[in-house]
């Protein structure tokens, strides 16, 4: 059965000649000796006066129509000086000269033995031209016109080249002194220079002649492959059931910095200029990227000798397919990501046939693990698929592929005009679809993709299109059902305000009330936020403030989880959002979630959560105080006060606090040791997992002792000095809260 990835095959399978029409480029040089008969010596870059005495020398430039030969300024203006009265060398002319020859006749797709020989100078003032014409046969073997502009300062004279339905526009012009500017076509190309618009443009030209026998290359005519790839590439991005893109594997090895749709070699660049005119004319993307094939599994053991064992392949357990480090055809390396690929998509279908050549790496059985294998495989190729389809094949390539290229599209229909109908907007919308459709469903690649900032790069992306119905589906589809982080609120926020009060509503407290469990303090701020930005919120977010409630943690850090999935434990911001938002809807809801906080210490520790909370608020309030945040400034300051009420006085002998709960003999005598009023050193002379432990101990217990290890004589000793420790931090705490007592009164 004939497929469209064998049709292709076939088809290029006949394109094996590269080049082009033309061939053009840029060279540095040390500038050469150039000597004209009756002027001498010629300063480059060109000097104005002589360009005069050049054009006083030189003789009108005529034109050949048939045989005849005419001078015409309508036609062609321009000055001309033959090769005989002109003398061009120097140390690194001839060198120069080659490297041109050799550059063009390789993009020309010219193979054999190639001279330049030099025909005319020719001198362009300001206002010369020449219309369209073509070259005749000026040399045996003639095949191809060289033109090299030396450095001079001009504008304009920007050379026209045509052959048959094709048409490229070169500037020759180069600002920098040390560089010569050349282009070189097939002598049947038509062509023509426009006017120069300033200056003076001072040109060599050389017939380019293929020396020995043999017919005169021409341009390779590849129109009708081309015509019967477009074709089929157009009935393909017809067919929905097919392969979703194409693979095309390049014949010749790239490395990556190698990779480039000029840089290809051979028949590779034959057959890349010609998908490409046929992808352009079917409506299709193409890109240029490396493809690798990575596999995996167990090895078997077929002999050998210790230390000289022989494996084979057993069985292949794991294997990654995918297309990377992307080339657009001008020549920009894209930022998409990896994108996978199966069989089905390869063309031809046996091209990665000689994956079987590749030696794997063995690696030899260890422990409970077994022999085992990896193996890798890389190769250039053409990718392409129906721009239609674009969304489809970009969205399976995951975000890091997809949401870069939605990014271009939108601001490449932003640059031109934001056009409601523009077709842009169209590929990027339907991106959009492809990429929420595909988001991520597993919880650890949800909560990756919401702290990357992809949830809200897609919802700036259809905000910018538009598209407040897709943003809608997409919080109401994957953000409410979990695809949610604290990096997505300013973009939900945003969100939903462009849709009806009502929907805005549902939406948001179905996201609180699915995402609260996991993101209290996210969800809190979300609220928050909304609450700022709507009117009425009172009337309008009562039912999502008492699904935050609900979302409060009330258990302690160990069973902060759910389903198996970290919670956000709570910070001092979940206070500040939570009674924040729930004042603005009800102050008995605020209220409520002031008093579940207070129940739960262990949740809500003062010191840690409702202390900088209530200095939040207080620095936050410039009006009147609300109640719930004045009850809560209450509370922490009654928590002071008992605190600041506390004796603080300096120990008054050695004797401290004697809290270690180990029950062993040493343990117990440094308890003893403590608690001696007149003891400030203890020793314990003991083998070292003695010492370890008891060291552990101590400062597990966080006991007023410094530990030190006295390594005079055997077994060493750990050395328990008495210090201030605790009464030092009793003191800065006591500074710590007659500071926040002033700020919260």
């Amino acid at each position: 059965m004939t497929t469209v990835t064998t049709t292709i095959a076939d088809v290029l399978a006949s394109v094996h000649r590269p080049g082009a029409f033309y061939a053009t480029g840029t060279l540095d040089i040390h500038l050469p000796r150039l000597e004209v008969a009756g002027v001498g010596r010629i300063a480059l870059p060109l000097l104005p006066v002589q360009a005069e005495q050049l054009i006083a020398l030189a003789d009108p430039a005529p034109y050949g129509r048939g045989s005849e030969t005419l001078l015409d300024t309508s036609v062609r203006r321009t000055w001309q000086l033959d090769a005989a009265r002109v003398s061009i060398g120097g140390r690194r002319w001839e060198q120069a000269l080659r490297e041109i020859v050799t550059r063009v006749t390789r993009d020309l797709g010219v193979a054999g033995a190639v001279e330049a020989q030099l025909y005319k100078l020719l001198v362009y003032d300001t206002g010369s031209f020449f219309i369209t014409h073509r070259d005749t046969e000026k040399a045996p073997g003639m095949f191809a016109t060289l033109v090299v502009v030396l450095p001079c300062d001009f504008s304009g004279g920007e050379l026209m080249v045509r052959h048959r339905d094709a048409e490229v526009r070169l500037d020759l012009q180069r600002d920098e002194p040390s560089e010569v500017a050349y282009a070189a076509f097939y002598a049947d190309c038509r062509h023509e220079v426009l006017p120069v618009a300033s200056g003076y443009r001072l040109a060599l030209t050389y017939n380019l002649v293929r020396l020995g026998s043999g017919a005169l290359p021409e341009p390779p005519d590849y129109a009708p492959e081309q015509r019967r790839l477009a074709t089929t590439l157009a009935a393909w991005g017809q067919d929905s059931q097919g392969a979703a893109k194409l693979v095309y594997p390049l014949e010749h090895a790239y490395t990556q910095a190698e990779l480039g749709f000029a840089r290809l070699k051979g028949a590779d660049a034959a057959v890349a200029a010609v998908l490409l005119d046929a992808a352009r004319e079917a409506d299709c993307d193409l890109h240029l990227a490396l493809v690798s094939i990575e596999e995996s599994g167990w090895a078997e053991y077929v002999g050998g000798g210790w230390g000289n064992e022989a494996y084979e392949i057993g069985e292949v357990t794991e294997e990654r397919r995918v297309i990377h480090d992307w080339r657009s055809p001008d020549g920009v390396a894209s930022d998409m990501g990896s994108l996978p690929f199966d069989e089905a998509e390869v063309s031809p279908p046996e091209a990665f046939a000689d994956l079987d050549d590749v030696d794997p790496e063995f690696q030899e059985a260890t422990g409970n693990e077994g022999a085992s294998f990896e193996r890798f495989y890389q190769r250039a190729a053409l990718v392409l698929w129906p721009r239609a389809r674009r969304g489809r094949v970009l969205a399976e390539g995951g975000l890091d592929l997809s949401l870069p290229m939605l990014e271009r599209l939108v601001a490449e229909w932003e640059a031109a005009g934001s056009a409601p109908d523009d077709p842009r907007r169209a590929e990027a919308l339907d991106l959009a679809v492809g990429i929420r459709d595909l988001w991520p469903s597993d919880a650890w690649t949800r909560r990756h993709a919401s702290d990357a900032g992809q949830g809200a790069g897609l919802l700036g992306a259809l905000r910018r299109l538009g598209d407040a119905r897709g943003s809608a589906t997409f919080i109401a589809e994957r953000c409410a059902r979990g695809a949610y982080g604290p990096a997505d609120n300013p973009a939900i926020a945003e969100a939903l305000t462009r849709l009806p009060a009502d929907e805005a509503d549902q939406l948001l407290e179905a996201l609180v009330r699915h995402n609260g469990p996991l993101w209290p303090t996210a969800c809190a701020e979300l609220l928050a936020r909304c609450s700022e930005q709507m009117e009425a919120p009172g009337a309008r977010l009562p039912p999502t403030g008492k699904a935050l409630i609900e979302a409060l943690p009330k258990e302690p850090p160990a069973a902060w989880r759910v389903d198996g999935v970290r919670v956000d434990s709570p910070k001092p911001e979940l206070v500040v959002y939570a009674l924040t938002a729930l004042q603005r809807i009800d102050a008995a809801l605020a209220g409520e979630a002031l008093t579940k906080m207070l129940a739960h210490p262990q949740v809500y520790p003062v010191d840690d959560l409702l202390l900088p909370a209530a200095l939040l608020l207080r620095a936050a309030v410039s009006g009147e105080e609300p109640a719930v945040f004045a009850a809560l400034r209450q509370r922490v300051l009654g928590h002071l006060e008992r605190r600041i009420a506390e004796p603080l006085e300096p120990p008054a002998d050695w004797r401290r606090a004697a809290d270690i709960s180990c029950g062993c003999s040493h343990c117990q005598m440094v308890n003893t040791f403590l608690a001696s009023p007149t003891e400030s050193v203890w020793r314990l002379k003991a083998a070292q997992a003695q010492r370890d432990h008891l060291a552990h101990t101590v400062r597990r217990s966080d006991c007023d002792l410094d530990l030190a290890t006295d390594k005079r004589g055997r077994p060493y000793s750990l050395v328990c000095t008495k210090n201030r420790a605790s009464y030092k931090r009793r003191a800065r705490q006591r500074e710590e809260d007659l500071a926040h007592r002033e700020a919260l009164r």
